[in-house]
């Protein structure tokens, strides 16, 4: 999503009050929709007097774009009307940084030099889309997409370009302010600083520019099973035989000849969801080896010819899990353990209630005994309640069909299973897990002619919904910031594997970029080489294979299922006692209420 301005006054502006900087980095995306033929400001960190100032701006024709330090400018291209740009402006000290590309291009411009000014920008207030107070002027007739500002951070040229791509920012360390514009009139800043911008009256959303939300990783769909017939060449057996020794009127009779062989087992990658180890057993390859019939000659030295052994080698079958969400294909569409509803099917979507909607609420406040009202508690959420309702409607000939399949993919289950509900209402696909609680289908006149109102009701007993899956690779040693983008905690789950002696994982998580709290898992244990130590927050458990390993939790531990990542930045350290471990991987979903 995009903003746009098309009027003077329309633009937002926040005060940061973060003072003098050395170090400041801003990247987006930009475009000029109307060509005033005036200076026009896109974005402008400055002082509040502004005496003090780092801006993007066109200049006087207006579409010649420009990077203003305090008064020295870096002339950059010519905008062109109507096309998205990206801007990337990394400044350490009087050094710069600026890359500018069109979305059709096929590289980055590049810019460097070391004409800013010696004092550094002071960073007092932002503005976008026009020239903050006490400037108030030069407006832009055109649109902003995914602002992003690092204060106290250059970065490099490489992660600037990565930015470019996702909206969801790749560097979060530093990250002052991300203004994704992701809704109607929406102003949050989503780096977790809760700097939300002011103003933006009469702004309206557009489309933005060919970006994803967050880079994808490359995905491989194996079948479970195929049908073609193996049809391996033969394999050739080594092997040694010495002439014989002949007696006339004797017969020769040699024994069997053994030819080595060996075989590998197949190497099976999949790429989606949690890492998929494929572990085939040993393949058996039958043959049979006839003993050769020599003639023996006096006198003669016998030469046969390769000895060919005979095999079979059976295919495969490999299980791939589904990730629940993977058959939805756009907006309007329902995912409930693997059946499809809504848009391109014939259980259109009429209705959805529950889904978005702020579940009925267990407050935890206690009435006073001395006064009026209540002591203030912890609120909890219910269970969420989605109920789908919409017209179906299938050819007379497939309406039986159509009718059973719903019925045989929304009944009772024989346990506490809860199964996967995936939707897609807009851009992205939340899941939640529940169990079917109602399923009315009206049979009226219009029954056999093919259309139905139905209605389908889910019951999740956990309310919170959840993004795709999302990972960080941590080193021995090293400490990573990552972002819960949900405005819940979420459960996430940890892998450590072996050689590892008595690891730990930290989080701090982050306001206004100080630490608030911390939360310690440290395990008395080595885990071998070979092994993973799973840390699963959900379910309290860690394990190594089928083993629980609970009671290795040391003192200074806090409980696993506390161990979760609250909204907005999180600092997460991963260490062994030898310092040397592989890298633990944090597994996680962004979380919603």
């Amino acid at each position: 999503m995009a903003i746009r301005f098309d009027a003077d006054g329309e633009d937002f502006t926040r005060a940061l009050s973060l003072g003098s900087q050395t170090q400041l980095t801003v990247t987006g995306w930009f475009k000029i929709s109307v060509d005033r033929g005036q200076f026009t400001t896109l974005w402008a960190v400055a002082e509040s007097d502004f005496d003090s100032f780092l801006m993007l701006a066109a200049d006087g024709t207006g579409t010649g774009l420009q990077v203003i330090n305090h008064t020295n400018g870096t002339a950059l291209t010519t905008l062109t009307v109507g096309t998205w740009y990206f801007v990337g402006v990394a400044i350490n000290g009087t050094s710069q940084t600026i890359l500018v590309r069109s979305a059709s291009a096929s590289s980055f411009t590049v810019t460097t030099n070391s004409s800013g000014p010696s004092s550094a920008v002071v960073a007092d207030v932002l503005g976008i889309g026009e020239t903050p107070p006490p400037g108030g002027f030069e407006w832009l007739n055109g649109a902003v997409a995914n602002f992003k500002i690092w204060v106290g951070a250059t970065l490099t040229q490489a992660e600037m370009e990565r930015e470019a791509w996702t909206y969801l920012p790749w560097r979060t360390s530093g990250l002052t302010a991300w203004y994704p514009w992701a809704g109607s009139g929406s102003t949050v800043d989503l780096s977790g600083n809760g700097r939300t911008l002011s103003g933006g009256s009469g702004t309206s959303l557009e489309d933005g520019p060919p970006i994803a939300w967050r880079q994808g990783r490359r995905r491989l769909f194996l079948p479970t099973s195929i049908d073609v017939e193996a049809n391996p060449a033969p394999i050739l057996a080594p092997w040694s035989m010495p002439a014989p020794a002949v007696s006339a009127g004797a017969s020769t009779a040699p024994g069997v000849i053994e030819a080595p062989w060996s075989m590998p087992a197949p190497v099976v990658e999949v790429f989606e969801g949690l890492p998929t180890v494929a572990e085939p057993g040993v393949i058996l390859a039958p043959w049979s080896m006839p003993a050769p019939l020599v003639d023996a000659f006096s006198n003669a030295t016998a030469a046969p010819g390769p000895i060919l052994a005979p095999w079979t080698l059976p295919t495969p079958a490999v299980l791939v899990p589904i990730v629940p969400g993977d058959q939805i294909t756009g907006p309007g569409q329902i995912e409930w353990n693997g059946f499809l509803l809504g848009r391109g099917t014939p259980y259109g979507l009429g209705n959805l209630e529950g889904w978005y909607d702020l579940p009925a609420i267990d407050t935890g406040n206690v009435a006073h005994p001395t006064r009026h009202g209540a002591e203030s508690g912890r609120d909890l959420s219910q269970e969420r309640i989605v109920t789908y309702s919409g017209l179906t409607r299938a050819p007379r000939d497939d309406w039986e069909e159509t009718v059973e399949d719903l019925i045989l993919a929304t009944g009772v289950g024989e346990d506490d299973t809860e199964y996967p509900l995936a939707i897609r209402l807009l851009d992205h696909v939340y899941t939640g897990m529940g169990k079917v609680t109602r399923r009315a289908v009206p049979v009226d006149k219009h029954f056999r002619l093919g259309h139905s109102r139905i209605v389908v009701q889910w019951t999740l007993s956990d309310p919170r919904l959840l993004s795709k899956l999302n990972s960080a690779v941590i080193a021995d040693g090293e400490t990573q910031t990552i972002l819960n983008a949900g405005n819940t905690a979420t459960s996430p789950l940890i892998r450590i594997p072996g050689p590892s002696v008595i690891p730990q994982i930290l989080f701090e998580p982050l306001v206004g970029g100080e630490v608030v709290d911390e939360r310690l898992i440290e395990v008395d244990l080595t885990v071998a080489d070979g092994e993973n130590l799973i840390i699963d927050v959900k379910l309290g458990t860690i394990s190594i294979g089928d083993t629980d390993h609970l009671d290795k939790l040391t003192g200074t531990s806090t409980s696993v299922p506390d161990l979760v990542l609250p909204a907005g930045q999180v600092r997460v350290s991963y260490t062994s006692e030898e310092g040397d471990a592989p890298p633990a991987t944090v597994l996680w979903k962004h979380a919603i209420l």
